[in-house]
C-alpha cells in the first residue's frame, strides 16, 4: 500500500478531523490517530530486493496484517488511556454497537494519484450509560462518528487501523468513553477510549479490525490493561475509585479542549 499525505491523513476524510487540524471534529480521536502513520509510508517500506525484518532498507512505519494496515500510535488530542484520563475529560462512558457505516470518498487529488484514504463514517446504537462525569450533557440514543477507513493504491485497498484499538465494526459491541467538545459535537475521547465488549466480557471482540480474546490477565496502568476479561461492572467500580486531574479540576465547566490546555497550562 502506498504513502498517503501527511496533511490528508491530519485531516482524515470529507467531515474528519482534529482540534489540530482546526476542521469538523466528528470522531476526533480517529483523524488525530492518522497523523501518526502520515509522516510516512501506510504501509511496511521496502527497497527494491529487500524483505521486511531483513535490515537492509525496510523502514517499519506500521505493522501490515495481510488485510489491515496498523498504525503503531495514535497522536491523540485529548487523554484516553488511564481512569484519570477518562474522568478527567470524558462525559460519559457507553455501551455501543455500529449499526451501519459509510464511505466517505476519497480527495480528487488523491483519485487522480490513485492512492490515498477512504474515510468511513460509523452511526452507534447507545445501549447502556455505565458512568458519567457530574454535570455531564444527555447523550443521544444514536451517534455517527467518523472512524477509521481504508488506504488504497489503484483498485486495491487495505482497512486501515491504530494499534490495539478497534476500528468500530457492525456486528460487535463496545465500551467506549465520549466527550462532547466544544462545537457542541460528541467525540470518543482517545484511541484508548474504546473496549471491544462482546459477549458481555471486556476485550473480547473487535479490534485492529480483528476478532480478539481478551487476555487471561491484563497488567498495566491503562484502562483496556486493567480491565482485560472484566465486565462493565468491574469497569464501573473503577471509574467510581479513579480521581480526576487535580490540575484540571479548576476547569471543570470548560469543553474538554479547553480544559486540557488550561491544565497543561497550570502545571
Amino acid at each position: 500500500m502506498a504513502e498517503v499525505s501527511a496533511a490528508r491523513m491530519s485531516a482524515g476524510a470529507e467531515g474528519t478531523g482534529t482540534a489540530r487540524a482546526g476542521r469538523r471534529r466528528k470522531g476526533m480521536w480517529a483523524g488525530s490517530a492518522l497523523v501518526a502513520a502520515g509522516a510516512a509510508a501506510v504501509a511496511m517500506v521496502v527497497l527494491p530486493g529487500n524483505e521486511p525484518g531483513d535490515g537492509r532498507g525496510a523502514v517499519p512505519a506500521v505493522t501490515v496484517a495481510p488485510q489491515v494496515t496498523v498504525a503503531p500510535q495514535a497522536d491523540d488530542v485529548l487523554p484516553s488511556v488511564t481512569s484519570t484520563d477518562w474522568v478527567t475529560y470524558a462525559d460519559r462512558v457507553v455501551v455501543v454497537r455500529p449499526t451501519s457505516d459509510r464511505e466517505i470518498p476519497a480527495t480528487e487529488e488523491e483519485n487522480e494519484a490513485g492512492e490515498g484514504y477512504i474515510g468511513r463514517s460509523a452511526t452507534l446504537a447507545v445501549d447502556k450509560v455505565l458512568w458519567s462525569r457530574s454535570g455531564a450533557p444527555a447523550v443521544p440514543r444514536s451517534l455517527t462518528l467518523d472512524v477509521a477507513g481504508w488506504a488504497f493504491k489503484d483498485d486495491q485497498r487495505q482497512e486501515f487501523a491504530v494499534h490495539d484499538t478497534p476500528r468500530l465494526e457492525t456486528g460487535h459491541t463496545y465500551i467506549v468513553a465520549l466527550a462532547r467538545l466544544d462545537d457542541g459535537t460528541w467525540s470518543i475521547l482517545g484511541s484508548g477510549a474504546s473496549l471491544p465488549y462482546d459477549g458481555g466480557v471486556i476485550g473480547n471482540g473487535e479490534s485492529e479490525g480483528n476478532t480478539v480474546e481478551a487476555p487471561s490477565k491484563g497488567s498495566g496502568d491503562s484502562v483496556r490493561e486493567q480491565m482485560a476479561g472484566k465486565s462493565a461492572q468491574a469497569l464501573i467500580a473503577l471509574l467510581k475509585k479513579a480521581v480526576p486531574d487535580p490540575a484540571a479540576a479548576p476547569y471543570a465547566d470548560l469543553p474538554p479542549e479547553e480544559r486540557y490546555a488550561k491544565a497543561g497550562a497550570s502545571r
